[in-house]
């Protein structure tokens, strides 16, 4: 099973169209489930909901390893640090408070901090995220390099994918981004919240993906055509899944979460 921790802002959710388009009925979005952290009893429903399910993805797979998946291969997509933090701030801003000053965001937001370490290690441990990510993570792939990160991930991949796929969520915050590139208060601030995060990425940049791109018969350095050819191409089995985790699968979670006094 694909197991993909969707850390916000890398790029996750044109990798999940991929994972959608391929597997249909058989993907689970498990953010659906609830923002809080995904558990064995979660994967135990998505499992009765979603039988032949072949591919997971959500931002709450937080610590993946804990969960008792059967034969997983663990994947994540990273992005340097700081450029995620400036795409994901007037994201946040624009749906919880459009007057906060990021100062206090930073403060009180913890997606703006170090979010790659607490993801994959559940906590703020770059050992045991480096340990993720050299000895249970199959792949992991960067948002600079995406393109040349899908080839090597359907070479390493348990099973040949259509690895095509549609840009999703372009932002609309462009010209909030640009703003916060030239502050250097904001990036003094990102980078003193997120040097755990900065060393992680430096780590894989450096050490993982060379050697995943080597025994995917790539360089790390090489050059591709792109391949978001898919622009107005899917599946019916894209569409079905897609409608199956939006609808069903969510309002199923809702009932449950109501349930058991959980937020959904």
């Amino acid at each position: 099973m694909i197991v993909f921790l969707h850390i916000p802002k890398t790029g996750g959710t044109s990798f999940r169209f991929i994972l959608e388009n391929n597997f249909g009925l058989r993907h689970c979005h498990s953010t659906h489930a609830s923002e809080e952290a995904f558990t064995g009893a979660d994967l135990s429903f998505a499992k009765k909901i979603f039988p032949g399910m072949r591919s997971v993805a959500g931002h709450n797979l937080v610590n993946p390893t804990r969960l008792p998946f059967k034969n997983p291969f663990f994947m994540t997509i990273l992005r340097d640090p700081i450029a995620r933090v400036i795409s994901h701030y007037p994201q946040i801003k624009r749906r919880r408070d459009p007057n906060i000053d990021f100062e206090k965001a930073f403060r009180e937001w913890g997606e703006l901090e170090n979010l790659h370490v607490k993801l994959m290690a559940g906590e703020r441990s770059l050992d045991k995220a480096k340990f993720f990510l050299e000895k249970n993570c199959g792949f992991v792939g960067f948002t600079e390099k995406f393109d040349l990160s899908l080839r090597v991930f359907n070479q390493l991949s348990p099973c040949k994918l259509d690895i095509n796929y549609r840009k999703r969520r372009i932002s609309k915050d462009g010209a909030s981004k640009k703003s916060l590139q030239t502050d250097p208060r904001f990036l003094e601030m990102a980078r003193d919240a997120n040097r755990l995060d900065v060393e992680l990425y430096s780590f894989a940049m450096t050490e993982i993906f060379p050697r995943l791109c080597e025994k995917a018969g790539f360089s790390a350095s090489d050059s591709v055509p792109a391949l978001d050819a898919a622009a107005d191409e899917f599946k019916t089995s894209y569409a079905v899944g897609r409608f199956f985790n939006r609808v069903v699968y969510r309002e199923l979670c809702k009932l449950r979460n109501r349930r058991l006094g959980r937020a959904s």
